[in-house]
């Protein structure tokens, strides 16, 4: 009897946390975050199956899901319901362009990337990779992608180096030269930014801020996550089965949205650890 209590207890609270937490509006929408999205299998995580990918915009489209465009988020009077999310992509690999964008495009969604500046037409070899190396955008690409207003891109720094762990003066030049590079090529401003594995500290805060960006994007929520420079987002990995997919959009019990948060920041601790230990020489 006790342990029956004890469960119809554990279910009000979870019921009561989830309508405060996410039934209401809120002040920023769910974004998404993609990386790798492959036809072939691969070692690690990081990374989507094209089939698993489709499977998840089509989810959305069929559920009514209104994509919205990054640039919602600069209106500071909205407030988001749970059928609002965003999506995007960090690192700015080739197969935005190859997979992603036909399939963005049969769905009518908008979407975000946020290429690393100098590694266009580049393999990954700033990532601690087993097997096969990923090419990244190339230049032609990247400004076929910019001409569509679907697309949004961002900055994602010059080398996808943990900010922080480099001196003010590398922080700066990785925030700084990142945009003005990719406003040169672009032929536009650059408003928006994401830091590597989701990493800030107040200096590089200030420093995005200071350099004219409007807004930038980290990973899972950590301190001022309210703040327009400190976006927390939700990573989607080669684990996550359609269940799981559905828990990230709705947490309808907390405990479940727990666990969901969990995996996903194990996953970017080992990729941050591992990636910093290869390029461990870069860093100081």
């Amino acid at each position: 009897m006790i342990l029956i209590e004890f469960f119809l207890i554990s279910v009000i609270i979870n019921i009561i946390f989830w309508y405060r937490e996410y039934s209401r509006n809120r002040k920023y929408p769910l974004i998404l975050l993609f990386h790798q999205i492959e036809n072939n299998w691969r070692p690690g995580v990081g990374w989507n199956y094209l089939s698993q990918f489709n499977r998840f915009m089509k989810y959305l489209k069929d559920n009514n899901y209104n994509v919205l465009p990054l640039s919602t988020l600069l209106d500071n009077t909205k407030r988001y319901s749970r059928k609002e999310i965003i999506i995007t992509f960090d690192d700015g690999y080739e197969d935005v362009y190859k997979y992603v964008y036909p399939i963005m495009k049969k769905y009518d969604f908008p979407f975000a990337i946020f290429p690393i500046v100098d590694y266009f037409g580049k393999y990954n070899d700033w990532d601690f990779v087993i097997g096969e190396k990923t090419r990244h955008l190339d230049i032609e690409q990247l400004i076929e992608l910019s001409n569509d207003e679907f697309v949004t891109i961002g900055s994602h720094t010059l080398n996808h180096l943990d900010l922080n762990r480099v001196s003010k003066q590398i922080m700066r030049s990785e925030i700084v030269n990142s945009k003005e590079k990719l406003e040169k090529i672009l032929g536009r401003d650059v408003d928006y930014i994401s830091y590597p594995f989701g990493i800030y500290n107040d200096t590089v805060i200030k420093i995005t801020k200071d350099s004219g960006y409007k807004m930038a994007l980290g990973y899972y929520a950590r301190k001022n996550g309210g703040c327009r420079y400190t976006i927390p987002r939700t990573g989607i990995y080669l684990i996550d089965t359609m269940s799981d997919f559905k828990l990230k959009l709705n947490n309808y019990f907390i405990i479940f949205g727990w666990f969901e948060d969990l995996k996903g920041r194990t996953i970017n601790l080992l990729s941050n650890l591992a990636c910093n230990n290869k390029r461990k020489n870069e860093i100081y």
